[in-house]
């Protein structure tokens, strides 16, 4: 697991900047155009987190967006990273590997280009459980037989790779891409284990049960964490069409 000290000081939790909320002017450092709940943003997180790289966080509310959002990522989406100011890279997977070559220390992709190969079908594979944990989040009503038996097959197929790889890890004994690509969904599906749906038996799931426990303790994942509780009630309000409150967290943190 790792545990390396990091000696980073860096805000996850900005506030999220709205229609009429100016640009923060650019200093130089890289820079991640983010929303502290998006599973797609938080994978470029755990990428510069695993390699210790130098960033800052602005935080986007995506329902009303700043205007300036599209001068940042054409599609007006997170993530979003500023490498030099108004040079930006956006889509996850694109900006991890991005960060990947540019920063080679901590690779997180394999270098044999058949491992490498394997680690992205993995993230393609997982694909039925991003689907599922969207569809019950937001369109609860429209989840069939189909999609959960989808998810199951995605389940099954990490936790064979797993078996077959004899490693704590995806990619050995810390984590690499396919492990930090495909957590932000575990990490979320853990707020729903009450849904008969989604819930890993441990009779079934024993080891990927203890992967998501070893995810867990590791660093990158760790400080990133949001606490159950809170994302299971930001979660409420897309189950019950209300506009999601971007600075829940913020808010909790202050009244402890």
């Amino acid at each position: 697991m790792s545990a390396i000290k990091d000696s980073r000081n860096i805000n996850f939790n900005t506030k999220h900047l709205r229609k009429g909320d100016p640009l923060p002017p650019f200093n130089g450092k890289l820079r991640v155009y983010n929303m502290r709940y998006c599973p797609y943003a938080q994978r470029t997180i755990l990428a510069l987190n695993a390699k210790q790289i130098d960033y800052e966080v602005v935080n986007i509310d995506l329902i009303d967006k700043p205007e300036w959002l599209t001068t940042k990522s054409a599609f007006a989406k997170v993530p979003a990273i500023e490498i030099a100011e108004d040079v930006t890279i956006y889509e996850s997977l694109v900006t991890v590997e991005y960060l990947d070559e540019v920063y080679p220390k901590r690779p997180l992709l394999p270098q044999d280009p058949l491992k490498k190969a394997l680690d992205k079908i993995i993230v393609e594979a997982s694909a039925p459980i991003q689907s599922l944990f969207i569809k019950i989040l937001k369109f609860s009503d429209t989840v069939n037989e189909e999609h959960v038996a989808a998810y199951h097959k995605a389940l099954d197929f990490i936790q064979e790779q797993l078996k077959n790889r004899g490693t704590v890890f995806l990619d050995g004994s810390e984590p690499g891409y396919a492990d930090y690509m495909i957590w932000p969904w575990f990490e979320r599906l853990r707020a729903f284990a009450h849904d008969e749906r989604v819930r890993l038996e441990p009779s079934k799931y024993s080891l990927l049960l203890e992967y998501i426990d070893n995810m867990l303790k590791d660093s990158a994942v760790s400080q990133y964490l949001i606490p159950l509780e809170i994302l299971a009630k930001f979660h409420e309000a897309y189950t019950k069409k209300e506009r999601p409150n971007y600075e829940l967290l913020n808010e909790c943190l202050k009244s402890f």
